[in-house]
């Protein structure tokens, strides 16, 4: 009786236009649907078991409406702990066939759009917390995917895929976590709230109607994906649709029961991220997308790389957690290298989040060359088909100009690849001519003929292998130059004897047998004083000293001890003898 009243009102409905809507009719019981839900598959070990809960469709509540509803019940549960969850968020629909579970019959992808539930004061309030500004995000998308079944051999009537289609809605709350007092979460698991709506709709009217709408609670760890596998028990009451070209659908009967769908969602933490810029190619307009990972100032900015104190502002403006795109229309600027700089600000306390700056070139814009009107006798024909020789033309410039592009964009790009090479060349080469690498420092105890018993203090270098010290010791026996003296009469009188403060500085050029063996050159100041023991006796002398030697390193070359042994002529300056011998032992170790 009811499939005969759908099929008069089709009847009547005819003669006022065949193509205005696509649902006529929809069976229905009067009141809801028994609970029903969705199986996950058993591969997912690590997801918590599902609940699922049937919604009525009697109470015709949207899914933002359900998502607000349970995000007041987790606030309420949270209190001062609540801490949202900011992820990027996808999900996919998969239709596979009921017989073979390998046969794929279709895929789409949810187009997730992020909203927001803001829970803030109007008022001053003493329990704020820096998260509690934060809005809440969460996603709601649809997949419309055609209703019909190509591959299915057991229909009766094939069903036209222009017909009709079948929409499935879908809105995902990432759940907040529960976070310590320094709001963070020590948890590596995500949980979702999941609302899916299942619909027809017309694709010539904006006729649609909503069979079931189903809330669901899942888990997994986070970057790891939910499957969910909805369940194809056939509705109570059944759902038969008329047509618009006189079919008569039965929703469980003709295409559910061939069928079986599953849902992917998966996340990933939000962070602020600067995407790769793009120029097009013929309106020359600059697209910039970039990631918001909180509530933040997001400010992107064109930088000029001749005039830097001015830069264009792209956008500047308050934006919540989400993937943003920048637009700028580029042609009115000439050609040549720009920049453009993203800049996250936390609002209020003006702290930079997160800053990058990228670099692009501005090339001429694409040009489609125009040509000459073909006439119709240069119209080919080829059997039964005519061959458009002028569209052919066309295409061939258009593909022409393409190239051309393409390729000095490529001769541009080598061209700056080639110079970027050279400059990084020649910097890497300046720098290990000029880099000082493994600068320590060194302490140890020396003896020699111009600096006597010492103890010295000094820095060096491992690349290229130079070293300084400063030295200060006592002259106990001969002293150079200095002849008329208080010589000490035993060693507890040492510290009445000759000065000797020394600078030395001291060159390994090479090194053999892993340091055991090295030779040195260096060069040598001594100023060496005394008490004179007549009123016009030398009192002081200056010293150059030319040394060559050897050194060792028993223990490495960078830290541990080291010894070295040098001799050399000293050069007292206006003094005579020209020239003396000096000697200079040294043991040292390396902090």
């Amino acid at each position: 009786m009811l499939r005969f009243l759908l099929r008069a009102a089709s009847a009547s409905h005819a003669r006022l236009c065949t193509r205005d809507f696509i649902l006529l009719a929809f069976f229905l019981a009067v009141t809801g649907f028994p609970n029903r839900g969705f199986a996950q598959q058993s591969n997912l070990s690590q997801v918590i078991p599902n609940t699922s809960q049937a919604v009525k469709i009697t109470d015709e509540a949207s899914i933002e409406e359900l998502i607000d509803q349970r995000i007041k019940e987790e606030l309420a549960k949270g209190g001062r702990h609540f801490h949202p969850e900011m992820v990027q968020t996808e999900a996919d629909y998969v239709r596979l066939s009921a017989a073979s579970k390998d046969n794929v019959l279709y895929e789409a992808s949810f187009h997730l759009q992020p909203h927001y539930y803001t829970n803030t004061t109007t008022g001053p309030d003493t329990n704020f917390h820096a998260y509690s500004g934060q809005s809440i995000m969460y996603y709601v998308g649809t997949a419309r995917t055609p209703l019909a079944l190509p591959v299915v051999s057991n229909l009766s009537k094939p069903l036209p895929g222009e017909e009709a289609s079948y929409t499935v809605n879908i809105g995902v709350l990432p759940l907040p976590t529960l976070s310590n007092d320094s709001g963070t979460s020590n948890s590596d698991s995500m949980r979702y709230y999941v609302v899916i709506e299942r619909t027809l709709e017309s694709n010539h009217t904006d006729n649609s109607v909503r069979m079931e709408q189903f809330q669901k609670n899942c888990a997994s760890k986070m970057g790891e994906s939910v499957n969910m596998r909805l369940a194809n028990e056939p509705l109570a009451k059944g759902t038969e649709v008329l047509l618009e070209n006189g079919t008569v659908l039965d929703f469980d009967d003709d295409f559910s029961r061939f069928i079986e769908e599953h849902i992917l969602i998966e996340s990933d933490k939000l962070a602020f991220k600067l995407g790769h810029q793009t120029v097009s190619d013929f309106t020359q307009r600059l697209s910039i997308p970039y990631s918001v990972a909180q509530s933040c100032i997001a400010k992107v900015e064109l930088l000029s790389v001749v005039d830097t104190a001015h830069p264009l502002t792209i956008i500047d403006t308050l934006s919540q957690p989400a993937d943003y795109l920048a637009e700028a229309d580029l042609s009115k600027f000439s050609d040549g290298p720009y920049r453009y700089r993203y800049t996250a600000i936390e609002p209020g306390t003006g702290k930079i989040l997160f800053t990058e700056t990228h670099d692009f070139n501005k090339t001429s814009p694409v040009t489609v060359m125009g040509g000459a009107r073909i006439g119709t006798p240069d119209t080919l024909v080829v059997g039964r088909k005519k061959l458009n020789m002028d569209s052919l033309l066309s295409h061939a410039y258009e593909e022409l100009a393409s190239e051309t592009v393409i390729n000095d964009r490529i001769n541009a790009s080598l061209t700056q690849s080639d110079k970027d090479k050279r400059d990084l060349e020649q910097a890497v080469l300046a720098n290990k001519q000029n880099t000082i690498a493994d600068v320590h420092g060194r302490v140890g105890f020396g003896t020699g003929f111009a600096g006597g018993y010492n103890v010295f203090i000094g820095i060096e270098s491992n690349r290229p292998a130079l070293s300084f010290d400063v030295s200060f010791g006592y002259l106990y026996a001969a002293v150079p130059y200095l002849n008329n003296y208080n010589s000490p009469a035993n060693l507890s009188q040492i510290f009445s004897s000759p000065k000797s403060l020394g600078f030395q500085l001291q060159y390994i050029p090479l090194k053999f047998f892993n340091g055991w063996i090295e030779p040195l050159i260096g060069f040598a100041y001594y100023g060496i004083w005394s008490q004179p023991a007549e009123a016009n006796g030398l009192s002081s002398a200056a010293l150059l000293s030319g040394q060559i030697g050897i050194a060792c390193e028993p223990l490495g070359e960078v830290h541990g001890l080291g010894l070295s042994l040098s001799v050399g002529p000293g050069y007292g300056l206006g003094l005579s003898p020209a020239s003396v011998l000096d000697w200079n032992f040294k043991t040292y170790i390396r902090f």
